[in-house]
């Protein structure tokens, strides 16, 4: 039975998460750590020999530039790019552009990381949302359907059939390619709590840190065959401790 390596990675730090900001939808560049992160990342899959021949990134400007850079570093900007909007971040609704720990202190900590990570909890809607722009034109539903603020639910329900029919079933099994995924913490939440079959109670404990690719070895049902893996576990700690105290430290501050 074949090994199936799939490489999924939330993009390098942006301004944004320097800043500690709810980003959401909102097209916000990568920091120069974030690049550095990028760089790091590529210099790993290179270490582990992980070849992508496809990737797929969001249609937002971090996680592409984040893909740009690791395919331009390995050597394979001929590399087949697909990117979809069923990968973007989560929609953080009235959130977006705010400061976390403003959030945290309007809302309390219990509030706050309902929020944040409950599976089901829905932020306030954006009211007047200007990040649905022109590359949102020829995309597969209208625009009037595009989210407002969702879940994490409410995000596996456009993400997960385009990931398992396109991603899985067609490119990484049927035609067995290598693929990476550059995306965004709740879409990396989401596949892990999919793949790994996590419930709803568990999956608002997983944090996910920049720029450290993370492996899934599937077999030819998509099934993982063992748990998925960050090709530097160190790193990812660092970064998970970071991204679990977003907005909490920053509020102790005050």
């Amino acid at each position: 039975m074949t090994t199936h390596k799939l490489i999924i990675l939330r993009h390098g730090e942006s301004e944004w998460n320097k800043e500690s900001k709810f980003c959401g939808w909102i097209d916000i560049p990568l920091s120069d750590k974030g690049k550095h992160e990028a760089m790091v990342a590529a210099n790993l899959l290179n270490k582990y020999n992980l070849k992508p021949t496809l990737m797929y990134t969001s249609k937002l400007t971090r996680s592409i530039q984040t893909g740009n850079i690791i395919l331009e570093k390995i050597d394979r900007l001929w590399c087949d790019t697909v990117k979809s909007w069923r990968l973007n971040e989560r929609h953080y609704g009235s959130f977006q552009g705010v400061l976390k720990n403003v959030i945290f202190n309007q809302y309390g900590k219990e509030k706050f990381q309902y929020y944040r990570r409950n599976f089901n909890a829905v932020p306030p809607l954006a009211e007047n949302d200007h990040c649905i722009d022109e590359r949102y034109n020829n995309v597969d539903v209208p625009l009037y359907q595009l989210p407002k603020g969702e879940s994490l639910k409410m995000v596996m329900n456009r993400l997960i059939p385009f990931f398992q029919h396109e991603i899985i079933n067609q490119n990484l099994i049927h035609q067995n390619k290598t693929v990476l995924i550059v995306t965004h913490g709740s879409i990396v939440r989401s596949l892990i709590k999919f793949l790994g079959h996590i419930s709803d109670d568990d999956i608002s404990k997983i944090n996910v840190p920049t720029g450290v690719p993370l492996v899934f070895e599937l077999n030819d049902k998509g099934e993982l065959i063992k748990d998925y893996y960050y090709l530097d576990e160190e790193l990812a700690k660092k970064g998970i401790e970071k991204v679990s105290n977003e907005g909490i430290k920053a509020s102790q501050k005050l």
